[in-house]
């Protein structure tokens, strides 16, 4: 019996890659979250960008809490079983009247995994919508793997732009509508993207990546965190849960873990051609 979901929604999610909306925090949990990331972004200078946008739960104790949240645990074990991987996670912001964009992709063509497994959970913290820009899915295309290519742009929010080759039919397209302290899930290989912020207010996720912990990574070894269950496979290298805001053990970690992330992920030849999860 599901910990979290319905019945329903586990099926639909199996059925069609997703669930939305999934109830998290609540109004007082929010306005909380929503004070830390203020404080986070005034620290790093405004807008996060670069670097600090991957993986901050490394060094945020606030943020680590978050991803190990056992109601949205919960909803992650109903879908991918007990023993859960954070692969990786990153900040999704647009600010107000501005053209940045998601091209439509899925996710497994670049995470160079053995299997086309796992899920990323969308924690809202500000409302989020058609208007500013909320992020968009194909139902049904987990299904199927298809061919990507790179298509860099200015206002793309994804560094290398990958970008589903075939032609997509964006009218069957779901707007994933969230209130600030609800989350998405969706399915690692489910074709998604989203438009600009047409709005006058921010659009704010932390989008989280979770993986049964049997998978394992192709290619150059990679670290994961364990947030729940057991890790009996070794897959990846453990990464340390911070014990405070900024823990410089924690700093140095993240410094050295997105180092090599972005060397794995800027890559733009192996991992596809190494896997046929994609």
């Amino acid at each position: 019996m599901p910990k979290k979901l319905s019945a329903a929604d586990v099926k639909k999610f199996h059925d069609q890659g997703y669930v939305c909306p999934v109830p998290v925090f609540d109004a007082a949990e929010v306005a909380d979250l929503r004070r830390k990331l203020a404080e986070f972004e005034a620290r790093e200078g405004g807008t996060l960008k670069g670097g600090v946008r991957n993986k901050p739960h490394l060094f945020l104790r606030w943020l680590y809490d978050l991803v190990t949240d056992v109601t949205l645990l919960d909803a992650v074990e109903d879908l991918i079983g007990p023993d859960i991987l954070l692969y990786h996670a990153q900040w999704f912001i647009k600010e107000p009247r501005t053209p940045d964009f998601v091209s439509f992709h899925q996710d497994s063509a670049y995470w160079s995994l053995n299997e086309a497994q796992g899920l990323s959970a969308w924690v809202a913290f500000e409302p989020s919508g058609p208007e500013n820009g909320c992020m968009q899915v194909i139902p049904g295309t987990h299904k199927e793997a298809m061919e990507h290519e790179d298509r860099r742009a200015a206002d793309n929010m994804l560094w290398r732009g990958q970008t589903v080759k075939q032609r997509i039919d964006e009218s069957k397209a779901v707007d994933f509508v969230l209130k600030p302290g609800e989350m998405s899930i969706h399915h690692a290989r489910i074709v998604h993207g989203s438009g600009p912020n047409r709005s006058d207010r921010r659009r704010i996720g932390y989008s989280i990546r979770y993986l049964p912990a049997h998978i394992a990574r192709v290619g150059t070894r990679d670290s994961a965190l364990l947030v729940r269950g057991k890790d009996r496979w070794g897959n990846f290298d453990p990464e340390p849960a911070p014990k405070f805001d900024y823990d410089p053990d924690g700093v140095r970690f993240h410094a050295e873990m997105n180092r090599r992330y972005m060397e794995h992920y800027m890559s733009a030849e192996l991992e596809q051609k190494l896997t046929g999860a994609r």
